[in-house]
């Protein structure tokens, strides 16, 4: 499987940062430096725990420091009910009433009906109408609003008039609750959207090299979905994910390296990679806060994204609600497709869910 803009990196020069004070482990923890005085649980006591130790950042010695029990609760009561997106999970769970006991479907190469009914196609119209060209990813969030990659916006025309009507340029489009878009006897119930507006981060950066920074962006909806089994949000993280390793995939991108595109959704899982090891692998740092690794993880599995798959989400099941996903990470940049010692390179949602928020549920 597929789904990333695949492109040779030399020099990424994005400056490490931590993730220090956050919090990790669903919120039982706190990330903190592997010292006696930040972390004492855990350094004095690392002959015991042993290669069982949580990292935040391996490669800075931040890791994820257990927090009392009492400052557990008190953390995840306030993210259980505080955030917006949070109270929006919870009543997407509920807008399904087939998924209230019934876990998603896992496993497998072609993902099934309804399985993951927050994915997105993003693709372009040319102005006098014709076939829509699928080129990314994207998540729903909202009935309103997807989140995808920053460079999947990117354009030689301004925003201005890649929205207007009037203005003779490629129009983006947005399809929702599609499984196989050159089929129409699919267990599918697509919609098709216009963009009424979108916003990439403001520190978006795409370097010379290929490397990119802070890849993430929020689409606008000209109007509103339907909700239904086909169509419904997934939900941000309350968290920065660090503590999972096993992840899932979804895209419509290419199968194989320079090969074609999936007109089928396809799933994949995937293996996260320590910071320091991908670094490695692709000769270049990422940033441990915002970008994470993930791919194949063995020599005997060609599981990875690729070309297509930009902008869709690398996601985990959510602990509390059976048929929703989190998203963890974002499709965002990697050198070849399919190659385990190549991990891709994924944009960490947690970062960016105070900026989220002021777009989706400004009011």
């Amino acid at each position: 499987m597929n789904a990333i803009r695949k492109i040779i990196i030399t020099n990424l020069v994005f400056c490490a940062a931590s993730a220090f004070g956050e919090y990790c482990d669903n919120g039982t923890g706190e990330c903190r430096s592997l010292t006696g005085t930040d972390c004492p649980v855990i350094f004095y006591n690392q002959h015991l725990i042993g290669n069982n130790v949580k990292y935040c950042d391996e490669f800075n010695d931040i890791v994820c420091c257990p927090l009392p029990r009492n400052m557990q609760r008190q953390h995840q009561k306030t993210m259980e009910t505080n955030r917006p997106y949070e109270k929006e999970c919870r009543r997407y769970n509920e807008a399904r009433s087939s998924c209230r006991s019934t876990p998603l479907i896992v496993g497998g190469t072609k993902a099934e009906g309804g399985e993951f009914p927050f994915m997105a196609l993003l693709g372009t119209r040319q102005y006098h109408g014709g076939n829509i060209s699928w080129d990314c990813g994207g998540t729903l969030i909202h009935p309103k609003f997807v989140l995808t990659a920053a460079h999947c916006l990117e354009t030689t025309e301004t925003k201005a008039d890649r929205l207007s009507p009037s203005f003779n340029s490629p129009k983006f489009m947005v399809r929702l609750g599609e499984l196989d878009y050159n089929s129409s006897t699919d267990e599918a119930r697509p919609q098709d959207f216009q963009l009424l507006n979108y916003v990439l981060h403001p520190d978006y950066a795409e370097l010379e090299d290929g490397s990119r920074g802070n890849d993430i962006a929020v689409i606008e909806l000209d109007r509103e979905a339907r909700l239904d089994e086909y169509v419904a949000p997934a939900c941000l993280p309350p968290s920065s994910g660090n503590e999972h390793f096993d992840l899932v995939a979804a895209g419509w991108g290419y199968t194989k390296d320079s090969g074609k595109k999936s007109t089928h959704l396809l799933k994949v899982s995937l293996q996260r990679y320590d910071d320091q090891l991908c670094m490695e692998r692709i000769e270049s740092p990422i940033q441990p806060r915002t970008q994470f690794c993930a791919g194949a993880g063995s020599s005997s599995s060609p599981a990875d994204t690729c070309n297509g798959d930009s902008g869709g989400p690398i996601f985990v099941q959510h602990p509390s609600y059976n048929c929703l996903k989190v998203i963890i990470g974002i499709t965002s940049y990697g050198l070849v497709c399919g190659n385990y010692k190549f991990p891709s390179v994924y944009t960490k949602v947690h970062l960016y869910t105070d900026w989220i928020e002021k777009i989706v549920w400004a009011n």
